[in-house]
Formats: C-alpha cells, sequence, structure tokens
C-alpha cells in the first residue's frame, strides 16, 4: 500500500513529498521515501508504481521499484505544467511488456489550483514512454477549440464526469479533449496526431 500527502484540490503551495509504502500482510513498519515534489497522484505501473506531483512550476512523474527495498528511480519533468484532471480517470498506464508501457495524463499551465479541473479545459494529453522505470516524454495531443460554442454541458461538461483524458483501444491510442477525440500515432518514437473528430456545436465533424 502507498500513500502520502499533496494539493488535492486545493492551490500549489510548497510541499515536501514523503511516500509512505507499507506491506500491509507483515508486521514490518512502511518504508518512507523522501521526493523532491508533492504526492498528488498514486498509480499503478504493472507491478511497479508512479508517484505525480509538483515542484513549483513543474510537473514530477517518479517510478517506484516495487521489486526489492521500495526506491524512486529517476523522475521526469515537464516544465511549466499541472495535472489538467485530477479524478482517477484522468490517467491511463498501457503495458506494453514487464516493464515497458505508455502512460498518458492531462496537464494544464503550470501552478493551477487543483479545483480548476472542474471548470477549466485541459490544454493537452501528455504521453510518457516507461522503459526499464526510465521515462521519457513521447508526445502530447492537444485540443482545437477555435470556432466552438458551449452547449449547456448537453453534449461535454468539465465538471460532471472530468472531460479530459487517454484512451488506448485495439492498439490505438486517443485523447479525449472536451468536444473532440483526437487520435495519435507513434512515429520514430513520437506521438502525432493522425486525425480528430469533434462533436462541438458549429464545427466540422471530422479532420483528417
Amino acid at each position: 500500500m502507498l500513500y502520502g500527502a499533496g494539493h488535492g484540490w486545493g492551490a500549489l503551495v510548497p510541499i515536501q513529498g514523503r511516500l509512505h509504502v507499507a506491506a500491509y500482510a507483515t508486521p514490518d513498519p512502511a518504508t518512507v521515501i523522501d521526493l523532491r515534489h508533492s504526492v498528488d497522484r498514486i498509480e499503478a505501473l504493472g507491478s511497479d508504481a508512479v508517484v505525480v506531483g509538483t515542484r513549483g512550476p513543474d510537473l514530477h512523474f517518479t517510478p517506484i521499484d516495487l521489486s526489492g527495498l521500495p526506491s524512486p528511480g529517476r523522475s521526469y519533468v515537464r516544465a511549466g505544467a499541472s495535472q489538467g484532471e485530477l479524478r482517477s480517470h484522468g490517467f491511463f498506464y498501457k503495458p506494453e511488456g514487464e516493464r515497458t508501457g505508455l502512460l498518458g495524463l492531462p496537464i494544464r499551465g503550470a501552478g493551477r489550483p487543483g479545483y480548476e479541473h472542474l471548470f477549466a479545459e485541459s490544454a493537452a494529453v501528455l504521453f510518457v514512454r516507461n522503459d526499464g522505470l526510465r521515462f521519457t516524454e513521447a508526445g502530447e495531443l492537444r485540443p482545437h477549440t477555435e470556432g466552438a460554442t458551449a452547449d449547456g454541458c448537453r453534449a461535454s461538461c468539465v465538471d460532471w464526469y472530468g472531460n479530459a483524458r487517454p484512451l488506448f483501444l485495439r492498439g490505438r491510442l486517443f485523447a479525449l479533449l472536451g468536444y473532440e477525440l483526437v487520435e495519435g500515432q507513434v512515429d520514430a518514437g513520437r506521438i502525432v496526431e493522425r486525425r480528430r473528430a469533434s462533436f462541438a456545436p458549429g464545427v466540422a465533424a471530422v479532420s483528417r
């Protein structure tokens, strides 16, 4: 069991991150890992884990090796970013091997308080590659909002379901961003846009 403390839905303030890793089936005390960032999100990464948090204006992704004595790996840092979606379905990890895969997370600009995900759109879905607990950026997919008009939450609304998330389906990858579903593909190790569909009022449905 992994647990810690972070910003939650509050404003971003300096926090010294401390992750606790407890083997709940044994009487052994929890292992305490000091991190250079807050502990705002903890997700499974196969049999390991990833902790996502902020330090100043930057977003950190730190792998946690759980194969033996729990230990952190080198963080991937996305400068000038914060989480765009704090609910659990905003994150997804697609394993490709025992310790390889691709994770996705909606992001927004730096220093944004957590509660803004209830009414502010995400700027992009960021994809990060895991290669043996070594993280590298794979790219991002962004929305096109030109010409879109709000429909009063009849088709899409940030608040009631969190309208940004990565999606992996039968070998394909997508980013749901508000009124758009954007498909990406891997080209020379980087994710690039392939096509998109929009269900926003007053916008053409498909762009190739």
